[in-house]
């Protein structure tokens, strides 16, 4: 059940967090909850169906994803929206969610995930040091990591990169958010180079670009 970007209400606010770096509010009317930061939305969930995805960009992630996937990492967790839908998808897959954010960690558990549904591993950890330190491979990798303003300076250096080639055996997908065509290109570049093959999908009518990449062994 899609949710309108340009169109929603909020009937209930259920949490407001204020902090100097970012206010967090989780709000819900009669179709759906939703997580927001700073005022815009991240994630949203739909009351009737939890596991469907919502938003316009998760919909080009779910269209990409691979037929199958039975180890699975999420860096950047949010509303927990991509979780549900892969925990509905792939119900028996080991599933590993990195926040940065405790307090995100905490959200999810309370309001975005489903009483039937079965908890994935939730990780309170820095993106980088927590692949740094995995000895895991993952055939399903999924990166949503943002800033303020975009995504952090760390999706546009080789370090991460270099990293996400160790933990994987398959497929990886990225949300990026570029302010400019220079970021794009750059995150591109490194993705192929230490990745594997790389396309860029737009996001009509939002500044999402979707990079699909495929892993390929030395």
């Amino acid at each position: 059940m899609d949710f309108n970007l340009q169109a929603y209400q909020a009937d209930h606010l259920l949490h407001l967090s204020v902090k100097a770096e970012r206010r967090l509010s989780i709000l819900e009317n009669e179709q759906h909850r939703w997580l927001e930061i700073d005022g815009v939305v991240q994630s949203a969930m739909s009351l009737a169906e939890p596991g469907s995805l919502c938003l316009p960009h998760q919909q080009h992630i779910a269209e990409r994803l691979p037929a199958q996937a039975s180890r699975i990492l999420e860096l950047g967790l949010g509303g927990g929206d991509l979780t549900r839908h892969l925990a509905m998808r792939w119900p028996e897959a080991q599933h590993d969610c990195v926040d940065l954010d405790a307090e995100i960690l905490t959200l999810f558990q309370q309001f975005f995930l489903p009483e039937r549904q079965r908890a994935p591993r939730l990780h309170h950890a820095d993106a980088l040091h927590f692949l740094l330190e995995s000895r895991e491979r993952y055939d399903l990798v999924l990166l949503d990591l943002f800033s303020q303003d975009g995504n952090p300076l760390l999706l546009f250096q080789a370090r991460l990169y270099q990293a996400l080639a160790n933990c994987l055996q398959g497929t990886l997908i990225i949300n990026l958010l570029p302010r400019t065509r220079l970021e794009q290109e750059q995150a591109l570049r490194l993705a192929r180079e230490w990745v594997g093959p790389t396309e860029a999908h737009a996001v009509p009518g939002y500044r999402n670009v979707i990079l699909h990449c495929t892993r390929q062994q030395p």
